[in-house]
């Protein structure tokens, strides 16, 4: 199986020694992001659709970090979320960052606490020059779950799987803290007082800031396994999305469970405090009699005793993951969610002010506009990649005012219309698990939609349209309906075209001079003449792309998994390109000049960004890459008029100017 198909998740849910700073980590490169572009320079495009976790400092009061959904890297804005700065991945292989924190008093002194995928491994980073490099303070055997630092910065507390640990001089030097918990999620400093939630309820460390007293267990009314811990003044909340929530109005001394207006079986999906002391709870009843599930957003300014429901919230945002404020701000909330970040005075009118760090598998340009398909908040569209100087909030590329769904909106494939400026393509997966997928149509540019079919397949991850009679319109099919899905009346219905060898079919092209098609598989490329319902294989390979050359069509480039091939005589014969690094080759194109791009990314290993070919696919070089910030570049496109190259990757768009 094509691993697309199993990478898309739903965003929602020891040490025995003091450990000195470790060795630095490599460097990554700077983002700073001008209004124009330069030959050799990739700007952050966005689009803005990606929630994470967010972390502020006083001492810049307009700035704020978030770590993505993806937790593989930091995006930081200075103007409270205008534009944004993308910095590289961790140098960490697997490494996803948990949580992070900021210094109070240096706003370039950034924390992430994570872990490493598949080892169960942990780490505790720092950087001191605004996430642009980071250096590990803490290998640990175990994964680290969150990190906060006090309001002097002097202390600062990480807590993981080994219990909870401890720096007294700026994050520089660490130790673990006596006695304290095992299985540590989440943390929260009350005054002098660390709040550690576990797996198994909630304890309390008093004096953390000087004596440190032992660790003990709070008696609260429910045994929770801690996923939101939050503290104003002396009021502290804890839930779990399905035990419930417990709340303090004595600094955490007694407790009581959580109640509102809500359903007592109603799942809990997030609880917080706001900068201003408003308790907010986000509940989600259980579907039932065929009625979706109800959600909503409570907000209480009296401590808990009267409730007001606000359910524009979870209409526009969905689900919190977090919010905090900028300390100039205080009035207004900011907030994390599944699709972006987002401000609001009033928990009705939100503004998206980031983050642009969503994964883009495919591209397309209709008319002065580019559309990107995202992995799991559907598909943007914006005119602004397509001008040479960029306006302040480039970087969001529109919002509806309602929440993308974030289930069955993966876009897995885009394709403009021959011959009809703003009629575009798409394919929309994860409808029915592994079971469907949507052929839909725009006929604005990408502004909205209308759904053609419903397909009995698992994925299509490649739509193409026969420039000779556009009612033509192929999807390429994954496990489990391996094939080809040919239409004849515009995309109204289907049908599954399958033959002996397929075992996987990733892409699908139209010959321009005949409308035969060449087909992708896993197992090799095929020809097939009768639209797709037989086909002659004519190479092996992993093929995952076919392009065709606009100027001649005698000129086929395929790529694959360690595949470039090339062929100068209408496919009859195909040469491996040389020298090319074994990479996975997800995406290939052709610019109006003749010059060739492909993408690179992680599917098996690590991608090293977009490779250039100026000789028609033979020799190949990645200089282009040289400031690609993220290498894991998943598409590749250049704009009709050659001035732009786009790298969709796994964390948003990026442009270079090619002239």
């Amino acid at each position: 199986m094509h691993l697309k198909t199993m990478k898309r998740t739903l965003l929602v849910l020891g040490l025995s020694t003091a450990l000195a700073g470790a060795a630095a980590l490599p460097a990554t490169a700077g983002t700073d992001t001008p209004n124009t572009a330069t030959a050799t320079q990739w700007q952050p495009m966005g689009p803005n659709a990606s929630g994470g976790h967010l972390a502020f400092t006083p001492a810049m009061p307009s700035r704020v970090y978030v770590l993505p959904d993806r937790g593989m890297r930091i995006d930081r804005s200075d103007d409270h979320g205008l534009t944004w700065q993308p910095q590289a991945k961790f140098a960490i292989p697997n490494g996803v960052g948990m949580r992070l924190a900021a210094d109070p008093h240096d706003p370039d002194v950034v924390y992430v606490a994570g872990r490493v995928g598949g080892g169960g491994q942990g780490f505790l980073l720092r950087s001191d020059d605004g996430a642009r490099t980071f250096r590990t303070m803490v290998d640990s055997p175990t994964e680290m779950s969150d990190v906060v630092v006090s309001p002097s910065g002097q202390y600062v507390y990480a807590a993981g799987e080994a219990g909870v640990f401890v720096s007294s001089d700026h994050g520089l030097h660490w130790q673990q803290i006596p006695g304290s918990p095992s299985g540590a999620t989440r943390l929260v400093l009350d005054g002098n007082d660390l709040f550690v939630g576990t797996g198994k309820g909630i304890h309390l460390i008093e004096d953390a800031l000087g004596n440190a007293g032992p660790a003990q267990k709070l008696p609260t009314p429910l045994d929770l396994s801690v996923e939101n811990l939050s503290a104003r003044g002396p009021a502290l909340v804890a839930s779990n999305i399905f035990q419930g929530a417990v709340f303090s109005t004595d600094h955490g001394r007694t407790w009581t469970q959580l109640s509102g207006p809500w359903g007592g079986k109603d799942a809990i999906t997030y609880t917080g405090l706001t900068a201003t002391g408003e308790l907010q709870a986000q509940t989600v009843g259980a579907a039932a009699g065929g009625k979706k599930a109800t959600k909503n957003l409570w907000v209480s300014r009296d401590l808990g005793q009267t409730w007001t429901p606000k359910p524009a919230a979870t209409k526009a945002l969905d689900v919190y993951t977090d919010t905090g404020s900028f300390p100039d701000r205080p009035q207004e909330q900011v907030i994390a969610a599944p699709a972006g970040i987002y401000t609001t005075s009033d928990s009705v009118r939100f503004q998206r002010i980031g983050a642009p760090d969503a994964e883009v598998d495919s591209l397309t340009v209709s008319g002065s506009a580019l559309i990107a398909g995202t992995a799991t908040a559907g598909s943007y569209r914006s005119t602004a990649p397509l001008t040479a100087n960029l306006q302040p909030g480039y970087q969001d590329w529109g919002w509806t005012g309602q929440s993308p769904f974030t289930i069955g909106n993966q876009i897995e494939a885009l394709a403009t219309v021959p011959g009809e400026k703003a009629t575009v393509l798409r394919t929309r997966g994860g409808l029915c698990m592994t079971d469907c997928f949507a052929l839909e149509r725009s006929a604005d540019g990408g502004a909205t939609w209308r759904t053609l079919a419903q397909v009995p397949g698992g994925a299509s991850f490649s739509v193409a349209v026969d420039p000779r009679d556009t009612s033509k319109i192929y999807a390429a099919s994954t496990f489990p309906a391996v094939g080809v899905y040919a239409s004849q009346d515009g995309g109204s219905t289907f049908q599954l075209h399958q033959f002996p060898g397929l075992q996987n079919v990733s892409s699908v092209a139209v010959d321009p001079r005949d409308g035969s098609l060449w087909i992708g598989d896993v197992t090799g490329l095929y020809h097939s003449t009768d639209s797709g319902a037989t086909g002659v294989k004519v190479l092996d390979g992993e093929i995952y792309r076919i392009a065709i050359d606009p100027t001649d069509p005698n000129h086929i480039v395929a790529v694959g998994n360690n595949v470039i091939k090339v062929s100068h005589d209408g496919g009859a014969s195909f040469s491996d390109a040389t020298g090319i690094p074994e990479l996975t080759y997800d995406d290939v194109t052709f610019a109006p000049d003749g010059t060739l791009f492909a993408a690179s990314r992680d599917l098996y290993g690590p991608g090293q960004g977009v490779f250039r070919s100026d000789d028609g696919g033979m020799h190949w070089s990645n200089s282009v890459s040289a400031q690609l910030l993220d290498p894991d570049v998943h598409s590749v496109l250049v704009s009709p008029d050659g001035h732009w190259l786009f790298a969709g990757t796994g964390s948003g768009v990026y442009r270079l100017a090619l002239s």
